[in-house]
């Protein structure tokens, strides 16, 4: 009788402990109103941060605006311009060439998979645990699969590098240019620096 009572006492405890860890916790709740008062006070607070700052480009513009440029220096403009514009074109043909490398490494990856895929011995253990009773029906079938694919991917390497001649020569003659553009124009700029 003491087991029986000590037994169904314990299950209550368990019980009771259950239930008080399923009851959902209170919640403390902000007040939706002042969470929004908050919030347009920060994006107040920015957008006049924002207008003093417009206001003050605008300033140091009209301030600036007033200033003629002798034709030296619109030229000396033009061509950092024009050196800006070059620099960019380098580092787009760079870009582009890290992207064509990093593309003919994964095809010539995946030409030497299906040339592995492709041995008699290989071919006979992709189709191995087929269950089927047309085994050799479906290594046929498999190996005309990767010569396809090994076709297709023999075209695309050729296209690529011809992409990667290409873009070498065009990088060249950018880094050509940019590199005579900075010889030109930077000496000038920093002789118009200094002398005034």
């Amino acid at each position: 009788m003491k087991n029986k009572t000590c037994l169904i006492l314990s299950v209550l405890a368990c019980a009771a402990v259950n239930a008080v860890a399923q009851t959902p916790s209170s919640t403390v709740y902000r007040d939706p109103m002042a969470s929004l008062a908050a919030d347009v006070t920060k994006i107040t607070s920015s957008v006049r941060s924002l207008n003093d700052t417009l206001k003050a480009f605008v300033d140091k513009w009209e301030k600036v605006s007033g200033l003629t440029l002798t034709e030296k220096q619109q030229q000396l403009v033009l061509g950092m311009e024009l050196l800006s514009r070059s620099e960019q074109r380098v580092a787009n043909f760079q870009k582009a060439q890290i992207e064509l490398t990093e593309k003919l490494n994964s095809s010539r990856n995946r030409l030497a998979q299906i040339e592995i895929d492709l041995r008699p011995r290989n071919l006979n253990n992709s189709t191995a645990f087929e269950g089927t009773t047309e085994t050799e029906e479906l290594r046929e079938n498999r190996k005309q699969k990767l010569l396809s694919e090994r076709s297709s991917l023999t075209q695309l390497l050729s296209s690529i590098q011809g992409s990667i001649i290409e873009n070498n020569d065009n990088l060249r003659e950018a880094k050509s240019l940019a590199e005579r553009l900075r010889q030109t124009f930077l000496p000038q700029v920093e002789r118009e620096l200094y002398e005034r």
